[in-house]
């Protein structure tokens, strides 16, 4: 996995970060971040989480680095003594976020894994199941849900593939459940992998998975439909009452006290309106279930 956000190519800084003191700070800096390498096993299991953090830290300096060296150029250019002061702070700002945006990146991306399994879970088990019910061994009820279900698919190939290779289907799925990011889907495996080891009908198990994650996915809509009511109410607050309202009365005062409001507030203040709108917009999406599939 390559480290995101960093002004330097990503081969630079991974040869800079094999650097000996570079790689022992990052040694010392992935203590804490307990869960980065459970979630870089989940996204790429090709990156040690001890070497991702020695990137890291990398990445985050040459970008405050850079960003340093910019502010002094450009104080050079127009002699502001401000841009002495300010210059340096938010290079130091934009440096420590790059940190945390690059330490949580594998978590961000290892939830959006979670979130597209699980959208064709249900579905995707329900074809399994009806193939086991009819006869079809295990492994050829696998292959069939290889295509057609997304992400879903793209896991089940993987497991394929490796029993292909030799690998039995119980070692097949304790692997997968370790490095799957979708908590449902580690809980499918476990139950078909203990029906397997006991001897008991794997069809019985998935009925009772499946039950139970129709289950929750209809309780997921439920609280949903529960949130918008507040949700809308903030939006109807933050992007209509308080611009409109809130800049009329506060131009009827400025008008009573001769105060002049500049043009360029205006300017931020619709800035924000868009940008919280569309925010709100993303926001609102990423917490809708998916309902094609109950």
């Amino acid at each position: 996995m390559k480290v995101p956000f960093s002004i330097l190519p990503p081969p630079v800084v991974e040869k800079i970060a094999t650097v000996g003191s570079i790689a022992r700070a990052g040694n010392v800096a992935s203590t804490f971040f307990p869960h980065l390498g459970e979630q870089l096993i989940q996204v790429s299991g090709d990156v040690h989480h001890r070497t991702y953090m020695a990137q890291a830290l990398v990445a985050s300096f040459f970008n405050f680095f850079f960003l340093f060296v910019g502010s002094i150029a450009l104080y050079q250019i127009t002699q502001n003594p401000d841009i002495l002061w300010q210059g340096p702070l938010v290079a130091l700002f934009m440096g420590f976020i790059s940190l945390i945006t690059i330490v949580n990146y594998p978590r961000i991306i290892a939830r959006k894994q979670a979130r597209n399994i699980e959208n064709e879970l249900i579905p995707a088990m329900r074809q399994l199941l009806i193939q086991v019910k009819s006869g079809v061994p295990l492994f050829d009820a696998m292959a069939s849900i290889c295509a057609d279900y997304g992400s879903v698919s793209r896991e089940f190939r993987k497991m394929v593939k490796k029993i292909n290779g030799g690998l039995s289907i119980e070692s097949t799925f304790e692997e997968e459940s370790k490095r799957t990011p979708s908590k449902q889907l580690k809980r499918i495996l476990w139950h078909i992998s203990n029906a397997l080891k006991v001897g008991t009908d794997v069809g019985i198990a998935l009925e009772e998975i499946i039950e139970d994650l129709t289950k929750e996915r209809i309780d997921d809509i439920r609280r949903y439909g529960q949130e918008l009511s507040p949700w809308t109410m903030i939006y109807m607050l933050a992007a209509i009452i308080v611009p409109s309202l809130g800049i009329t009365m506060m131009l009827v005062v400025i008008s009573f006290l001769g105060v002049q409001v500049p043009p360029i507030f205006f300017a931020f203040t619709l800035l924000f309106i868009i940008g919280f709108q569309l925010f709100f917009m993303d926001f609102v999406r990423s917490r809708r279930p998916a309902v094609e599939d109950v």
